[in-house]
């Protein structure tokens, strides 16, 4: 990417996906606040670079505006207090694109993102906004006839917890026209689930153990572990300022779980410990069932 012109509050720069792909031109106009994009028309790779640069600019003004980036996987769900998020906090393999998926197909809920999630604390609440990247959804639940539809996907593999697992990558666009769910924009958090794994002997009836009353320490340390994405933080920086004044970095770990947590707590927003002894049963296990005794909203959109 090059500079080609900077004269009177405007901004032109060109850049090109790879060598021999079209140019994009970026207009930064300071004076009427507008950033405008010119694509190549036919050419579908070289659209891959301005996307890019879409996302960084919108990821810069997120976290310069107080946004947090947290690893997890969240959705709306309609109740009669409005629309509530419900976030999904786990690790490498935890479960939050299993999660995130069933909950759009059994409790009919909106689709946020099932990786990455901006989140901001307010004085009415914690918002959360999906951020746009591919969804997986888990092979085990995609019926044959999907499987059919998924000439656009990519079937990826990968080892979790020692068992092969396999998933269908999507666009978010494809993943809500492939499955037929509605994705929301900013909504208000409403819960926060924090799944792992459980000793088998201590679980529930059902596989399951869910905790009403789990710690601010352990809503923390999920927090802390969900802030760690510097690789994302890393493709949002805007070295040559086109969005405007960056987000001021390092970003602190602790700043990140004490503004959330006390956001949280501000907010009175429900908090609930799920834990799983056996992962692979997760696509199967009366999730939300267990969910209802401790967050009773969270069926109210389910058909």
């Amino acid at each position: 990417m090059e500079i080609i012109d900077a004269a009177d509050g405007l901004l032109v720069l060109a850049g090109h996906y790879r060598e021999g792909c079209a140019e994009t031109l970026i207009e930064v106009d300071a004076q009427s606040r507008q950033t405008r994009m010119f694509l190549p028309l036919g050419d579908g790779p070289s659209r891959r670079w301005p996307d890019w640069v879409g996302r960084m600019f919108f990821g810069t003004r997120l976290l310069a505006d107080g946004w947090h980036l947290v690893h997890a996987a969240a959705v709306s769900i309609d109740t009669d207090m409005g629309p509530r998020a419900v976030l999904f906090l786990a690790g490498p393999h935890g479960g939050k694109s299993t999660l995130a998926h069933r909950a759009c197909a059994e409790l009919s809920a909106k689709f946020l993102s099932d990786d990455l999630v901006f989140l901001q604390p307010r004085s009415d609440g914690v918002i959360a906004i999906g951020w746009p990247t591919r969804v997986s959804v888990p092979l085990e639940l995609v019926d044959a006839a999907t499987r059919e539809m998924a000439s656009t996907g990519a079937i990826l593999d990968a080892l979790a917890g020692g068992r092969r697992r396999r998933r269908l990558v999507l666009s978010p666009p494809e993943y809500a026209a492939m499955f037929g769910v509605e994705r929301a924009g900013p909504t208000t958090l409403g819960a926060v689930v924090v799944v792992g794994p459980a000793d088998a002997a201590s679980s529930g009836r059902h596989g399951l153990e869910v905790d009403g009353k789990i710690s601010a320490s352990q809503i923390g340390a999920a927090l802390t572990v969900a802030a760690q994405v510097p690789a994302q933080r890393l493709m949002m920086l805007d070295l040559l300022g086109v969005a405007g004044p960056s987000a001021r970095p390092p970003w602190s770990m602790k700043t990140v779980q004490a503004d959330l947590l006390a956001g949280l707590r501000d907010a009175e927003v429900a908090a609930v410990g799920l834990s799983v002894p056996d992962m692979s049963r997760l696509p199967s296990l009366p999730i939300w069932t267990a969910l209802a005794a401790q967050v009773p909203w969270i069926m109210e959109g389910a058909p």
